[in-house]
């Protein structure tokens, strides 16, 4: 039996993170299993480094127990006394209205592992959780057990959207630098990628990166290594199949994050070329956010965004619903990197299309939740805060799934302060807005948020953000944190929103 002692400290999640998913991988659990118990013990975990010692630092332990039919995650901490099993989970088939605040992380616990018990052992909490196994780790690692590829089993790809291109063994799909207008995708055949000697099989998609690059171009050759039959899309093509087949597009997510896990495990020698593409996939990233901000006399709208790495998973977005009501979103996506932009394009893309269709916002969230759960064997999910104003009125109806509350500035008085006085002396401040906590979208299927209503008034100013603002930390490793936040707004209320925003 092995153990882990180390630091409650939100730092230290990734090697916990480590460990556990060595554990799992020695069970023998697939990937998509050792990624739910992984999301799991995230909650359980979180739960302790956050509440577990409210005015000093400690420590927890984790032990992970590989026993014959399943894996027991024991989690150990000395903080103050609480058990997690003692809140009622949620019933989410409940109107919104007669449910109970709370107990969402432990149904997700619930949900996702096999069995939870929780026992108080002289000064310690102790959480332990249970993944179940049909059989000995041994024998799902014996090379008679030995999960092979299924190689008639292709992804699901709209062939009748695409236009069919053959080709003859030895012909040249394309060459480094040739203008890249579509990509492909191989139903017969292999394709060899030249200068990088990678050989691209059938039911794998290429060209993918060139079509949405600024440059347009082709980063490598490909030579047809027999005689080849492909399907192909440009760019137009591509964005109306995110649309109209959301399930097959998580498709392509997937594959596209596999390739390139693969490109950079097989190609760090070539680092200065993988980074040159990591900027045109930010470039990409970027190209997809609107930049261009509506002038209109009723109101004033401005964004920024500056991703942690490369690309990451934050987004904000913006478009008008009918000629009266503007939608404007944003959103976290779990994780950074490519995996999380990709996330982020196929949200993006599934919130704007549900919105179009006339919804209210909590029947958005709901929709695109119950979209990309079946096929997020990855457990990625994403933080929404989704607002449908009227621009003649300024009445605002929103809808929260697990991201930061807004600040609002009320000129003329406080409509949120927690004081509701006519004469309060904070009249003027950024304050939060009391929101529902509302449940992230992208993990358990017809959960579904609370929608709410306010009006802004003339001068009202409202500023929604991801917790990289609030996370940022200064060389003293200290957080930003909400609080500085709230001031440092407060303090540049009377500027306009672009100061505000670039301060």
């Amino acid at each position: 039996m092995e153990s882990l002692k180390i630091p409650a400290k939100l730092e230290n999640l990734q090697k916990m993170f480590d460990y556990i998913r060595e554990a799992s991988s020695r069970q023998g659990f697939a990937e998509e299993q050792i990624n739910k118990i992984q999301l799991a013990c995230e909650e359980a975990l979180v739960n302790v480094i956050s509440y577990a010692y409210p005015s000093k630092n400690g420590d927890l332990e984790i032990i992970c127990n590989n026993k014959e039919s399943s894996l027991e995650i024991v989690i150990i901490d000395r903080g103050i006394p609480f058990d997690p099993l003692s809140i009622p989970a949620p019933d989410i088939l409940l109107p919104l209205e007669q449910r109970k605040i709370g107990g969402l992380g432990i149904f997700m616990i619930r949900e996702l592992m096999d069995a939870v018990a929780y026992k108080r052992d002289g000064n310690r909490n102790v959480l332990t959780l249970t993944k179940y196994n049909s059989c000995h780790p041994k024998d799902l690692h014996s090379k008679e057990n030995e999960l092979k590829p299924n190689v008639n089993s292709c992804c699901r790809w709209p062939l009748d959207f695409m236009k069919k291109e053959v080709f003859k063994k030895g012909e040249w799909l394309f060459k480094k630098g040739d203008a890249a207008d579509r990509m492909f995708y191989i139903s017969k055949g292999s394709v060899n990628l030249v200068e990088i000697k990678k050989i691209i099989q059938k039911c794998e998609v290429i060209g993918e990166m060139g079509i949405f690059s600024p440059f347009k171009q082709r980063t490598a050759s490909a030579l047809c290594e027999e005689d080849l039959e492909t399907f192909t899309m440009g760019k137009d093509e591509v964005i109306k199949f995110f649309g109209k087949d959301p399930s097959s597009a998580i498709e392509l997510i997937q594959l596209s994050v596999k390739r390139f896990i693969e490109n950079l495990q097989q190609e760090t020698a070539a680092r200065e070329r993988i980074e040159s593409e990591l900027r045109i996939a930010q470039e990409i990233q970027m190209s997809m956010i609107p930049n261009v901000f509506p002038q209109k006399k009723e109101f004033e709208l401005f964004a920024f965004i500056d991703p942690a790495k490369e690309v990451g998973g934050d987004f904000y977005d913006f478009f008008f619903v009918d000629e009266k009501r503007i939608c404007f979103v944003i959103g976290d996506v779990s994780g950074k990197g490519v995996p999380a932009a990709l996330f982020m394009a196929i949200t993006r893309t599934l919130i704007k299309n549900e919105a179009k269709r006339g919804l209210d916002t909590d029947e958005i969230l709901a929709r695109v939740n119950n979209i990309i759960c079946p096929d997020n064997s990855t457990c990625q999910f994403v933080t929404v805060f989704c607002v449908i104003m009227n621009i003649e009125t300024g009445e605002l109806q929103f809808c929260n799934a697990g991201h930061n509350p807004p600040l609002i500035c009320d000129k003329d008085g406080c409509l949120i302060c927690t004081k509701f006085l006519p004469d309060c002396e904070r009249k003027g401040c950024f304050d939060y807005m009391k929101v529902p906590g509302g449940f992230v979208v992208g993990v358990i299927e017809n959960t579904k948020c609370e929608k709410r209503h306010m009006k802004l008034n003339p001068g009202d100013i409202m500023f929604l953000y991801t917790d990289g603002v609030t996370e940022a930390m200064n060389h003293r490793q200290e957080q930003f944190s909400e609080e500085r936040l709230s001031k440092s707004l407060t303090a540049l209320k009377d500027k306009d929103i672009k100061e505000i925003i670039a301060r």
